[in-house]
């Protein structure tokens, strides 16, 4: 089997998924309850993520990783590259649920870092209509930038089990 080796993730696909996150957020008529509803009354950082689906960016930023990678050009060549990149995606696909919560914890510490409790709390009730949503498109960089520091780790073992388990299929 050739040796792991991951082409570090492009800050521009870090910055996409978290564009996305921010459109969620400006676009959202917010109801009551919703995914993040549990979470509010403990993290109000966790209860926006969730709220917004923020992190659903995961997947992709995964898929665009491994495809990046020496084994995904080995599996490519075993397999062809459509087959390749199926069975990358489906064991990424598979094995989110093992990741997401985490992913899914960590961007909530980032914003964490860069809202009060109150702040992030508005923008989860009242979403673009938040005093707070200029702030929350003003940090998008810096965001984006401590997501990376914080999850690339996260990041390159989900590809890394996904490339193991598409090797060996």
């Amino acid at each position: 089997m050739p040796r792991l080796m991951h082409a570090p993730t492009p800050l521009k696909a870090w910055g996409r998924a978290l564009a996305v996150a921010a459109v969620l957020l400006a676009l959202s008529v917010v109801a009551p309850g919703g995914a993040g509803a549990a979470a509010e009354a403990g993290d109000p950082a966790l209860a926006l993520v969730q709220r917004f689906g923020m992190g659903r960016g995961l997947e992709t930023l995964a898929n665009e990783a491994a495809a990046g990678t020496v084994t995904y050009g080995s599996l490519s060549r075993k397999h062809g590259v459509a087959a390749a990149k199926q069975l990358v995606a489906t064991e990424i696909h598979r094995l989110l649920p093992d990741y997401q919560a985490r992913w899914e914890q960590n961007l909530a510490a980032v914003y964490a870092k860069h809202f009060a409790p109150d702040e992030l709390r508005s923008l989860a009730a009242q979403g673009k209509r938040s005093p707070y949503a200029a702030k929350f498109s003003a940090t998008h960089a810096a965001v984006a930038s401590d997501m990376r520091a914080a999850s690339s780790g996260l990041l390159r073992q989900l590809v890394t089990e996904a490339l193991l388990r598409a090797w060996n299929k």
